[in-house]
């Protein structure tokens, strides 16, 4: 396959994707995303939007191991996989997934390569019992249903050198929740019922939602505005004042430091190497110059 082929099936499938629910998104749906929340996901979904964005070096790296890890637990234990490439739907439900690989005809596995310290932080290891973190829980079961298979094993080598094997049996009272919550939420962009933002969690996603302003347009002000300016102001006050004591405190490490590049405590390492001088040519992306000007008392109005 040449790369315009390979560009064309990836366009494709992103498209498909942009139209449904798909495995790796369901968990938005329960408040258990740890990548994206409701609101983000129904907008995506309203506007159809198409994702395809920068991949890490972890996800790299992990799209690379991911055949070898693969492969050693299909030898370890004596199973016929075979990549999944295939995309399956439920066209009426307009649920979606990709997959890893098949095991024989029921089976499926999902491959995961996980850092030490991630999998003690949020996965649950108790005696005999595993589980995943919940947003791959569902993934899986939403897999199961997507492709009507009975069971997956969510296969996850940790830190390089430990496999830990997670059998899961298809389970109808989850897939149920699931289809029920995919159905209630394209019901909810049909008549237009935004979800809730999380605001903290949403602030950049809203940024870019918003990223546009009609040259010359003006509003007044309403009684919520002026409330939320005044906390925004207390904030970005507070937050100087922080600054202005954290920099002190860096200026004042610094002189104790002399031309030091590094100190070592017992419990605590302070690095200030030098970064030499660069040249830093880029394309900076349009954005909204957001500000708040506060008038002074005698051009308020009424003064």
């Amino acid at each position: 396959m040449d790369t315009a082929e390979q560009k064309d099936t990836r366009a494709e499938w992103l498209a498909k994707r942009a139209g449904d629910v798909t495995s790796t998104e369901i968990s938005a749906l329960f408040d258990l995303s740890p990548y994206m929340t409701r609101y983000e996901l129904w907008h995506r979904k309203k506007n159809r939007l198409i994702v395809d964005g920068e991949t890490s070096e972890r996800m790299k790296w992990g799209l690379r191991l991911q055949e070898s890890i693969a492969q050693g637990i299909a030898e370890d234990q004596g199973w016929m996989i075979r990549r999944m490439d295939e995309y399956m739907r439920l066209p009426d439900l307009r649920m979606g997934a990709s997959f890893d690989y098949a095991i024989g005809d029921d089976g499926i596995l999902e491959v995961k390569n996980v850092d030490s310290l991630i999998f003690k932080e949020g996965w649950i290891e108790d005696g005999d019992g595993l589980e995943a973190p919940p947003h791959i829980e569902l993934q899986v079961q939403h897999q199961l249903a997507t492709s009507n298979r009975k069971w997956a094993v969510i296969g996850a080598l940790i830190g390089g050198n430990r496999v830990v094997l997670i059998r899961r049996e298809r389970s109808e009272s989850i897939i149920e929740a699931i289809r029920g919550r995919v159905a209630e939420f394209w019901a909810s962009i049909e008549v237009g019922q935004e979800p809730e933002p999380l605001w903290e969690r949403d602030a950049t996603f809203i940024a870019k939602l918003y990223g546009y302003a009609e040259p010359g347009k003006v509003i007044d002000g309403d009684d919520e505005i002026s409330q939320l300016a005044a906390e925004y102001r207390s904030i970005s006050q507070e937050q100087k004042k922080t600054e202005a004591i954290r920099d002190g405190l860096k200026a004042r490490l610094l002189t104790k430091m002399g031309d030091a590049e590094k100190v070592k405590g017992e419990k605590y390492t302070i690095s200030a190497g030098l970064v030499g001088p660069a040249h830093v040519e880029y394309d900076r992306a349009g954005y909204r110059a957001f500000r708040i000007v506060w008038k002074r008392k005698g051009e308020q109005k009424g003064e």
